[in-house]
């Protein structure tokens, strides 16, 4: 389904030919010295960059509208399906990205450890900005580090940057869950349950992705497309699921929401760009990670707080806002990622 999507569109950047062909968003006449910049670096096609942020871009939030729309008239149980799409199109997702003979563990090592790097490099500059969010500290970090890769992240990155990019992706997927689930956990509450990491289907789907990739095992060819088609369910039901639960949200603090996820997502490109300044990586996987640092606050952010009792209402804003600042975000941090 994701090569489907991603052959369908013209995307003006190619990273067979050379470093990637430099485009930018008209800026409006307000700007004009910025406008002239543009003209001067886009050459003739000034309008390239914004079709293909508009392209990228409105598949995610028509089909998340559809979810929300219909959650709004059915108000369905999602339970069910998003248990799915967590205990079995997820860890098929990553264990098919995975053992994929193009992905190369090596190069996946450093943008690992980019990744991590950014993650932690923004949660200590979180703790010294909380006081200005409107949310404590235990409330105001998690929702800087984690971002919704899974949802908005899978689809936000396969659409960029093609098929090539979706191991990528699930590397991020794996490691926010993981750290997600320790240092996010232990932010909040005080305390880590390994529990969720060793019972945790991603990480054993991880570890079955590498052994596969490093002995260039193969799994039986209708075996294989079985794991596939569980695959391709997770990106629409994803943003579906993602709709339907953003129609029952609510929420009592907009501006603390507001500033809160403005913040988060400022941190985390200052986190990113400083990162990429001392461990430079491909023009792929750079761009990869300023998306990462452009996605809204995780949605277990809020499920994390009203566990452990953290100013849940306020988490419940901060993720919400974030979900529809990100309409304007998101289109931003592809502009930045695809320079």
């Amino acid at each position: 389904m994701i090569g489907r999507l991603v052959e369908s569109i013209d995307y003006g950047v190619s990273y067979d030919n050379g470093p990637v062909r430099e485009y930018m968003i008209p800026i409006s006449r307000a700007c004009p010295t910025l406008w002239r910049y543009a003209l001067r670096r886009l050459g003739s096609d000034p309008l390239v960059m914004l079709f293909t942020i508009i392209n990228i871009t409105l598949p995610i939030f028509t089909i998340a509208l559809v979810g929300l729309l219909y959650g709004r008239h059915t108000k369905p149980d999602m339970s069910a399906a998003n248990k799915l799409v967590v205990d079995l199109a997820l860890p098929c997702l990553v264990f098919i990205s995975l053992s994929n003979k193009s992905f190369d563990p090596i190069s996946a090592t450093q943008f690992t450890g980019n990744a991590v790097l950014i993650v932690v490099l923004s949660g200590l500059i979180a703790y010294g900005l909380a006081r200005f969010s409107g949310l404590s500290d235990k409330a105001f970090i998690p929702c800087v580090m984690f971002g919704n890769v899974g949802p908005v992240g899978i689809p936000l990155i396969a659409l960029a940057y093609g098929v090539e990019a979706v191991p990528f992706s699930i590397v991020l997927v794996v490691l926010s869950n993981v750290l997600h689930f320790t240092v996010g956990a232990g932010i909040m509450g005080g305390r880590i349950d390994w529990k969720l990491i060793y019972a945790n289907p991603l990480v054993w789907a991880t570890v079955l992705g590498l052994i596969f990739s490093h002995f260039g095992l193969q799994l039986p060819e209708a075996v294989d497309t079985s794991v596939a088609l569980i695959a391709d369910a997770l990106v629409p039901l994803m943003l579906l699921s993602l709709g339907v639960r953003l129609s029952g949200a609510e929420f009592s603090d907009v501006s603390a929401g507001a500033q809160s996820s403005l913040m988060a997502i400022v941190v985390r490109l200052l986190a990113t760009y400083a990162v990429l300044m001392i461990s430079p990586i491909g023009a792929l996987e750079q761009g990869i990670l300023i998306l990462f640092a452009c996605l809204p606050p995780a949605i277990f952010n809020f499920m994390l707080a009203d566990k452990f009792s953290v100013q849940p209402d306020k988490v419940a804003s901060t993720v919400i806002v974030g979900h529809l600042i990100s309409v304007l975000a998101l289109p931003f941090g592809l502009w930045l990622a695809l320079q």
